[in-house]
């Protein structure tokens, strides 16, 4: 289910909502967004929830506003002030210059008010108790970054990046190479891979349309959320035994939908056109038929 977070709650609070709205305890969210975030968070429910992992993999596209001249610990409005520039001597040219130089493959150091884990902690939990640490920088790619308004000291920007980009970290260092400093004042997640906001749903939507008994129907297939994915079917002796993880060889595959090369993620079919299995393709999809090869086919990954 494609949900609309609202600001001022996290991603658990959304889970936790529908849980009691649906009366389904297995939900869980592909992609966090901060609280003062809003958009999409895509929900995975039942047995979706075992393809949460690889919904995160989804390149995602964001609108945000920074604000230019203050400088927080959070790099975000929600932290304390470190730093205010009121001086801002900035042209709108030095500004778009300054963002575009931001796209392509860079190296990006996450906020220490962070979720992501060090030495077994978690980086905010260091940040809470005072301590210093030593973040590691990540390897993203901004897809394309756009300047959409500029209004002194606010700059509006539309980001496509790969997963892994904090936005509060580009509002940061645009801030740092600018010279004047900057935070994140406020974001909202636009797209995440296939899904934009007109399937999106906010919580008061949701609960309405399951009061009408109508939820089926605002559900996507497990099949067609994966639907890019290069797939291969198999006959229905190899479908009945996958949960005890059999190895495939050709005689059990019925056809390779799409092809694919070696190494490449694919879903396992069975005849009824279910996902029953995610993994990696040992071979091309040119050999998933050649019944000369007696080596398998696939390493699983995960068993829906």
């Amino acid at each position: 289910m494609v949900v609309n977070k609202k600001t001022k709650m996290t991603s658990h609070d959304v889970v936790e909502k529908l849980r009691r709205m649906l009366k389904l305890k297995k939900i869980g969210h592909a992609g966090t967004l901060d609280p003062n975030a809003s958009g999409i968070l895509l929900a995975c429910l039942g047995k979706a929830t075992k393809i949460a992992g690889f919904l995160t993999e989804y390149d995602k596209e964001y609108e945000a506003v920074i604000k230019l001249g203050v400088t927080t610990d959070t790099y975000d409005q929600e932290g304390k002030v470190i730093q205010i520039k009121d001086d801002l001597k900035i042209t709108e040219e030095e500004v778009k210059k300054t963002v575009g130089s931001f796209k392509g493959e860079i190296w990006q150091t996450p906020p220490l008010y962070s979720a992501i884990k060090q030495k077994g902690k978690k980086l905010y939990e260091y940040a809470r108790a005072g301590q210093e640490v030593e973040r590691n920088r990540r390897k993203i790619f901004i897809k394309d970054i756009q300047v959409l308004e500029i209004n002194l000291p606010y700059v509006k920007l539309r980001v496509n990046c790969s997963k892994g980009t904090y936005i509060r970290s580009l509002a940061h260092d645009i801030g740092e190479r600018l010279g004047c400093g900057a935070y994140l004042f406020s974001l909202c997640r636009t797209k995440v891979g296939p899904f934009e906001p007109k399937q999106a749903l906010d919580l008061e939507a949701i609960e309405k349309i399951q009061n009408e008994g109508k939820i089926e129907d605002f559900l996507i297939p497990i099949e067609k959320v994966l639907a890019n994915i290069p797939s291969v079917v198999v006959r229905d002796g190899f479908a009945e035994r996958i949960k005890e993880g059999p190895n495939l060889f050709p005689s059990s595959v019925l056809s390779a939908e799409k092809g694919f090369d070696k190494d490449r993620m694919i879903c396992i079919k069975n005849n009824q056109g279910e996902i029953i299995a995610l993994g990696k393709a040992l071979c091309s999809s040119d050999n998933f038929l050649d019944e000369k090869r007696k080596d398998k086919l696939f390493e699983y990954w995960r068993v829906i």
